[in-house]
């Protein structure tokens, strides 16, 4: 998935945790999130739904990329691999 967005009007009911859990849930694998640092709201949004999907903080990984500064929450979903 390359991009998540949910329209300003549906925000703060819940839809995009439920979204980014389905997903998740039914792609189970190893995940990268990758969030705007400057972003104040969707790094909110992402420390939290990584850390109650995962069942734990996730600390993020600073990188940059194109002369922008992001944060990665890595974390596994499901048990795939064996």
């Amino acid at each position: 998935m390359a991009e998540f967005f949910i329209v300003r009007a549906y925000r703060k009911r819940g839809i995009g945790r439920r979204v980014a859990d389905a997903v998740w849930e039914r792609f189970p694998g190893l995940w990268e999130v990758r969030v705007m640092e400057s972003n104040r709201a969707a790094r909110g949004f992402w420390m939290k739904a990584v850390a109650d999907f995962s069942g734990g903080p996730v600390e993020p990984v600073t990188i940059e990329k194109d002369g922008m500064r992001w944060l990665v929450f890595a974390f596994e979903s499901g048990a795939v691999f064996e």
